[in-house]
C-alpha cells in the first residue's frame, strides 16, 4: 500500500495488543510511526521497534499534553486504539471514563485543525450489549457493561464530530480479537498455554459464543479504511460473521497440538459481557474482508 509509505501515522494504544501488531504492519510498509503510550505502560510488546518509532509518553486525559504531541507530530493519519477496561482487572471505572471518552474528545479536539487523510477509531462489540440475532451497525446501543458502554459513548463522539465537520473518522467496531502478542486470561492464549505446559483449565459453563477475529485480518481492515473513500462517520463490524462456543475453541486447540488438558467446566466465572448469543452481521459496507474464524485452516 504505496499511499502509506513515508506517511506521519499517529498510533493510540501503540503498546496494546492491537497496537502492537498494526504498528508493526506500518513500519513494514515504511510509515513514520509515532507511538502515543500511557504514561508508565509496560513496552514488552514493541520493545525491538522502539528503535524505529518516535514515542510519546502521553495521557489522553491531559488536553494540553494530547495537543501538544499532535503539534509536534502533526499526523497525516490517526489510528486512535487506546482503551482502558479491555481487561477484566481494570475496575476503576471513574479512570475508564475518562481515558475512553474524555480521551478520545480530546484527541478528536487536538486534531481538528488538521488537514488528516483518516482517522480510524477502533470500537468493541461490547457495545451492542445482549442481542437474539447478529448484530448489525444499524443495531440499538444496549451495552451491559461499563466497558462497553464507554466505547458506545466515544463511538457517538467519533459520528457526530464527523458528520458535524465532514471529517474522516471511521469507526471500525471489532468482534473478539485473538492473535499475536495477546495474554492471559483471554480464552485462546490461556488455552494454547494449558496446552503446551500441561497445566489445567478453568472454563466457563457450556453454552457462550462469541464472534472471533484474528489479528491479522483485523490490522488489515484498518488498512483497507485508508483506501476508501466517502465513508466519514461511517460504523463498520470487522468480524467473521460466524460464533463459536469456548468449548468448541478448546477442543480445537486440543486437536492441533495433540494434548489432551485437564479441563474444570464451570469453574471460570462468566462475566457480565459474556453471552451465549454473540455474532456480528455487516451492511454492504465496501472495505472489509472479514476475518477468519479461528477453527479456519491456519489459523491457530
Amino acid at each position: 500500500m504505496d499511499e502509506i509509505k513515508g506517511k506521519r501515522v499517529l498510533v493510540t494504544g501503540a503498546a496494546g495488543f492491537v497496537g502492537a501488531n498494526l504498528v508493526r504492519e506500518l513500519l513494514g510498509r515504511g510509515s513514520e510511526v509515532h507511538a502515543l503510550v500511557r504514561p508508565g505502560t509496560d513496552l514488552w510488546r514493541i520493545a525491538e521497534a522502539l528503535s524505529a518509532l518516535a514515542l510519546y509518553p502521553v495521557d489522553l486525559t491531559d488536553p494540553d499534553g494530547v495537543k501538544k504531541t499532535v503539534d509536534a507530530v502533526r499526523p497525516e493519519i490517526i489510528f486512535h486504539l487506546a482503551a482502558r477496561g479491555v481487561s477484566p482487572l481494570s475496575r476503576d471505572q471513574r479512570d475508564i471514563l475518562k481515558t475512553n471518552v474524555l480521551g478520545t474528545f480530546n484527541l478528536l479536539e487536538a486534531t481538528s485543525p488538521l488537514d488528516y487523510s483518516s482517522f480510524v477509531y477502533l470500537g468493541s462489540s461490547t457495545e451492542y450489549g445482549t442481542k437474539s440475532e447478529p448484530m448489525r451497525e444499524s443495531d440499538l446501543l444496549e451495552p451491559v457493561t461499563f466497558f462497553g458502554a464507554t466505547k458506545a459513548a466515544a463511538t457517538l463522539l467519533c459520528r457526530q464530530f464527523a458528520t458535524a465537520n465532514n471529517r474522516p473518522v471511521v469507526i471500525l467496531r471489532s468482534f473478539v480479537i485473538y492473535g499475536y502478542w495477546e495474554s492471559p486470561p483471554r480464552l485462546i492464549s490461556t488455552t494454547i498455554g494449558a496446552a503446551l505446559n500441561h497445566r489445567e483449565l478453568s472454563l466457563t459453563a457450556p453454552g457462550y459464543r462469541h464472534d472471533f477475529i484474528f489479528i491479522e485480518d483485523l490490522v488489515e481492515a484498518c488498512m483497507l479504511t485508508l483506501k476508501a473513500t466517502d465513508i466519514g462517520g461511517e460504523i463498520i463490524n470487522v468480524g467473521s460473521g460466524r460464533q463459536t462456543t469456548n468449548e468448541e475453541v478448546v477442543d480445537l486447540i486440543q486437536a492441533l497440538t495433540g494434548q489432551k488438558i485437564n479441563i474444570r467446566v464451570g469453574e471460570y466465572p462468566a462475566r457480565p459481557g459474556d453471552k451465549t448469543f454473540w455474532v456480528g452481521k455487516w451492511q454492504g459496507k465496501r472495505i472489509v474482508r472479514l476475518g477468519a474464524p479461528p477453527y479456519a485452516e491456519g489459523r491457530t
